[in-house]
């Protein structure tokens, strides 16, 4: 409810300024009426800017630096307006069109400034979250890794699968540390790096409902996947490098 109201105000607020400011130099004054439109932009300015604060969660969510730099265009219009009052006040001589020009090209450098600084915050937002999800997919897929291993390790006869348990951490730690960012064009690498680590699951599946005597063979086959599953994500690594050699 709080929120409809400031939004209201945020509306209300200028239009007040704007006819307290006519109504304060005559309504025949165009001055006090062009004085009026300034700071009722200004006011509208610091307004959205207090707005989009209370309701950032909801917005595009730029990082705090685009907010604090967003305040602070809003703030410098500000003063330029009410520099550009005191002035012309001042300043008698100054016509009223060079007065009308001096407000409009206020508000379009305002306009310009805070765009660009809104538009860079929500592009960087955007790449935050982009990265946000492409290392929690790269965790995602090493914690796949360590449930396969754990579930190795509780066989009972886990310690002579040792070899297989300390190739799959060894794959674990190439996928966790390995760049999160991702591209269209590792799209297939990619998912057939998922397919082959399902078929480890499978591998360690059958392991572990294996009798005995097919275990060693089982495990052996499993070596070999992880062997292949390493030089997929190597390649995928690859790729990745000449991607972003070739973008630079």
């Amino acid at each position: 409810m709080h929120k409809s109201w400031f939004f209201t105000a945020v509306i209300l607020i200028p239009l007040i300024v704007f006819i307290g400011f006519g109504w304060s130099g005559g309504w025949a004054e165009s001055r006090s009426w062009i004085s009026g439109a300034g700071a009722g932009c200004a006011a509208a300015a610091v307004l959205r800017f207090v707005y989009r604060m209370l309701n950032r969660r909801q917005g595009s969510g730029m990082p705090a630096p685009f907010y604090i730099g967003s305040g602070i265009a809003a703030g410098l219009y500000a003063g330029a307006v009410l520099l550009e009052m005191l002035l012309f006040s001042l300043w008698t001589t100054l016509s009223v069109t060079s007065y009308v020009w001096s407000q409009i090209l206020t508000l379009l450098g305002f306009i310009i400034l805070t765009g660009t600084v809104e538009l860079s915050g929500t592009y960087a937002a955007r790449q935050e979250r982009r990265d946000h999800r492409s290392w929690s997919k790269g965790r995602d897929t090493a914690n796949r890794l360590e449930t396969i291993r754990q579930k190795l390790q509780s066989l009972p006869e886990q310690s002579r699968h040792g070899h297989v348990q300390e190739q799959i951490r060894r794959l674990e730690d190439t996928l966790r540390y390995s760049d999160p960012n991702s591209v269209p064009a590792l799209y297939e690498v990619e998912q057939l790096l998922l397919q082959k680590i399902s078929l480890l699951e499978d591998q360690v599946s059958l392991i572990a409902t294996a009798v005995p005597d097919q275990r060693e063979q089982l495990a052996n086959e499993a070596l070999l996947l992880i062997q292949d599953i390493e030089r997929t994500a190597r390649e995928r690594n690859s790729q990745l490098l000449q991607a972003k050699a070739g973008s630079t």
